[in-house]
């Protein structure tokens, strides 16, 4: 019997003297196998939030002033969001903050890490224009200090395809895969792969947009007559691209044209997550706008279909720090933002001097708080970057059922320490997210009811799922 095993094509052409098979033959071709995954067959649910700029552990807090916040993240079967800072201890730290930053050399206590596990998180997302403030240094301390608590994470990492790499959770429903990008990143954080003897660069895993600027056909005319482009391509004009909008009267816009490259690489991530998972979730941050900041880009949408074609389940945005629509695409949800989960940027102890530079500010004499609250009241100024919601949707049979919408109100009328931490919002503010959310969703075809102080998007035919445990609306 051994001896049959043994005597293969290759060995009877050695022992006949002949030529070995392989030195005959050319490499083997291999036809890929269509992989279809296993759907998850149980009743599921999964929380999610915008970005998290939690910078200083505050779950005490928290848990006297909303405790029925944190049961909703706990409650879920898995809870997801964006870790939108760096984590480090700066007395250990041996980098130092970058040239340019995402915004505000973000910077958390490493006890919030400890933090965001107690408050139920699961997964949080690295692809982001802040995930390179404090250098790769600080993006590789952040990583490690997710990996010691367990918590899974996507969007970052050595290489540009370790940054794209799906980030798994093993649940007891099934494993969920998390791909992660950014379309806002700063020129240094975006992630490249080794080539021969040149290292790889950690950073991001980064989608590159080029900005084309919409105008009526006239003035599109004009800029052809001045450039001599002709045809139908984008009029350039040094580094900028103009094309027609549809409409004639419309005042300039801008739109995003996606690398080809960039969106091909995060499809076939998303179909690797699916084929070695149950249930993929896809998560972008992007700061690109369509006519409004509330309003996705075209491109934007485009890779929401696009990955959900693709094998994915769930699309999560955030990015713009407020809240764009909800759509159903294929029975699957598609959150354009989620906004702000947590927006703790004006409680920074510490900083670099560049900040103090920035706005001509002697820090001899002003706190950097006092710095970022004056700041902030430019930039941030609406209500609308601290009003978000906090999305539970549930599964049946792997189909969606539901989704539950908890408005989330981040301290819009306190100041100092109060102001941008997260807590459930009263039955004023709660209606007006929840209307807000209902008109911005219109567009996409999907209507929210709002019963109390919970929003609902039913899937046709399919159950109520039911309110949050201990949490009333």
């Amino acid at each position: 019997m051994l001896r049959a095993m043994l005597y293969t094509p290759v060995l009877a052409a050695v022992l006949a003297g002949g030529t070995s098979a392989h030195a005959q033959s050319s490499p083997r071709q291999l036809k890929p196998v269509e992989i279809k995954s296993e759907p998850v067959k149980d009743s599921f649910t999964v929380a999610a939030v915008g970005d998290i700029i939690y910078l200083r552990p505050m779950l005490k807090t928290i848990e006297r002033r909303s405790p029925d916040m944190l049961q909703i993240l706990r409650s879920a079967d898995i809870t997801v969001g964006n870790l939108e800072t760096t984590v480090l201890d700066l007395r250990t730290f041996k980098g130092s903050p970058q040239a340019e930053s995402g915004g505000t050399w973000m910077l958390a206590d490493p006890k919030i890490i400890d933090d965001l596990q107690a408050m139920g998180f699961d997964v949080v997302t690295d692809a982001n224009n802040h995930a390179t403030d404090w250098g790769v240094e600080g993006l590789t301390t952040t990583l490690d200090l997710l990996d010691r608590a367990g918590i899974t994470h996507a969007g970052a990492g050595p290489t540009v395809s370790a940054a794209r790499q799906p980030g798994y959770a093993d649940l007891s429903f099934g494993r969920v895969g998390v791909v992660a990008a950014t379309s806002t990143f700063t020129p240094m954080s975006r992630a490249s792969d080794a080539l021969g003897a040149v290292n790889g660069r950690p950073g991001v895993n980064a989608i590159r947009t080029q900005q084309i600027g919409l105008v009526n056909p006239d003035d599109l005319a004009v800029l052809k007559r001045f450039t001599g482009t002709s045809g139908d391509k984008p009029v350039e004009l040094g580094q900028l691209k103009f094309r027609a909008a549809s409409a004639a009267t419309v005042p300039m816009q801008l739109d995003y044209d996606a690398d080809p490259r960039d969106i091909a690489a995060n499809l076939l991530a998303v179909r690797l997550a699916k084929e070695n998972g149950n249930f993929v979730m896809f998560s972008l941050h992007n700061h690109e706008f369509g006519a409004e900041l509330d309003m996705p880009a075209t491109f934007a949408v485009q890779l929401a279909h696009q990955v959900i074609d693709a094998g994915a389940d769930m699309f999560i945005g955030h990015g713009p720090h407020v809240l764009r629509g909800i759509e159903i695409y294929k029975g699957k949800p598609i959150f354009y933002s989620l906004g702000n989960f947590a927006m703790m940027n004006n409680s920074l102890d510490v900083g670099p001097s560049d900040i103090f530079e920035q706005f001509n500010v002697d820090p001899r004499s002003t706190t950097l708080p006092e710095v970022l609250t004056a700041r902030n009241a430019q930039v941030f100024a609406a209500a609308e970057y601290f009003e978000s919601v906090i999305p539970v949707t549930c599964f049946t049979n792997g189909k969606l059922a539901e989704i539950l919408l908890y408005p989330l109100d981040l301290g819009t009328t306190s100041s100092g320490s109060s102001h941008g931490v997260p807590a459930m919002a009263d039955a004023v503010v709660g209606r007006r997210i929840l209307q807000r959310l209902r008109r911005l969703s219109e567009p996409f075809g999907t209507k929210i009811s709002i019963e109390g102080n919970i929003g609902h998007i039913k899937a046709p035919g399919a159950g109520h799922c039911g309110a949050a445990k201990g949490y009333a609306g």
